[in-house]
């Protein structure tokens, strides 16, 4: 059975010979280990070869792609406009971003702001090129952005928080833009990364170690009718599989998330009180669920013993199929020697 083969599987709640498997190394996690294990010019996916799903085949750009560009350069800092209209101060050697300013500063403007043609291929040119290059070792899985990023990132975050609250109308027609646009971007996205029969994700990071940013409500009437519309329309044209990616607390969300159309759910994080087999427990075969392991006390700081009693009440929620088991990415706060000792756990499976 290959990786494409069991990853299919697990999402038909089917057997697998082995339980599939979902790890992101990130570039700091590599150095040390390539440092550790005396090897510079390794690929740690060789090294690690039951690993089903190393990448994601995302197109995170926005409906203004056309419009992005370099704005200025200067002592490693740089002003951009990116794919979403906004412009971000990036530095050197810096995780993160700052936004500058957004495209819709005024809510007037979206009226009359002109998006991209979604369906344009030399949009995913290069997204082809490496799902081909990947396609002989992991089972391929695709991704776009949501419609709550998407949305604060015309927006502005903050702002786009006082509008759920102050004025739905115009979240509700934001989001119907969004949708008219992640619709055609998803399919094509698919038909790209040739993975209609696999999954495809959808980032939506709406959720904190706490909660959700905003009440089920909000969530109810302003994402849900225009996520079940595009959920749709990817079903019709045969995308099988629509994976919510939420590294936060959903709990609050679950139940319309199901009810929504979402038949996966990516990064159930213990850190943030979204522990796997509860989960299993509840949604059955309603939801396929990948990750289950902790990446910030559990593999970072943990026993031996801890990590093992993880992994085997994981191997033991994934019993009837319909379980990845993963973490949300391995970075350097991840000890080469618990990873080694977690995949060797699995590797006894």
């Amino acid at each position: 059975m290959n990786a494409r083969e069991r990853v299919m599987r697990a999402f038909s709640f089917e057997k697998t010979d082995r339980i599939a498997r979902y790890d992101i190394f990130l570039p700091e996690f590599a150095q040390n280990w390539r440092r550790e294990k005396q090897l510079p010019d390794a690929n740690l996916y060789d090294y690690y070869p039951n690993i089903d799903i190393g990448t994601v085949l995302a197109d995170q750009d926005g409906p203004l792609l056309s419009s992005a560009e370099l704005l200025e350069e200067k002592d490693g800092r740089r002003l951009v406009r990116d794919g979403w209209g906004r412009v971000v101060e990036q530095k050197e050697n810096a995780y993160f971003e700052v936004e500058v300013s957004s495209v819709l500063e005024e809510k007037g403007t979206l009226d009359s702001l002109v998006f991209d043609d979604p369906a344009q291929e030399e949009r995913y040119l290069g997204l082809a090129r490496h799902a081909r290059r990947n396609a002989p070792r992991f089972a391929p899985v695709s991704g776009v952005l949501g419609l709550y990023m998407g949305s604060f990132r015309m927006r502005g975050q903050l702002q786009y928080l006082c509008d759920m609250v102050e004025d739905p109308e115009f979240c509700i027609a934001l989001a119907q833009r969004l949708g008219e646009f992640i619709k055609i971007q998803g399919l094509k996205v698919a038909e790209a990364t040739d993975t209609k029969d696999t999954a495809i994700w959808v980032y939506d990071e709406f959720a904190a170690q706490r909660g959700p940013m905003f009440s089920a409500a909000c969530y109810e009437e302003i994402f849900m009718p225009v996520y079940q519309e595009v959920f749709r329309y990817w079903r019709e044209h045969g995308i099988r599989n629509i994976v919510l990616h939420c590294d936060g607390h959903c709990a609050p969300l679950m139940d319309l998330l199901v009810e929504t159309g979402f038949n996966g759910y990516q990064s159930p994080a213990p850190s943030a009180g979204m522990w796997l087999p509860d989960l299993k427990k509840r949604y059955g075969n309603r939801l396929v669920l990948i990750g289950g392991m902790c990446n910030i006390k559990t593999l970072a700081t943990g026993t031996r013993e801890e990590i093992a009693r993880q992994v085997e009440e994981v191997l033991d929620a994934a019993s009837d199929g319909g379980v990845i088991i993963g973490t949300h990415s391995i970075d350097k706060d991840i000890p080469v020697e618990n990873y080694d000792y977690y995949d060797s756990l699995l590797e006894q499976v």
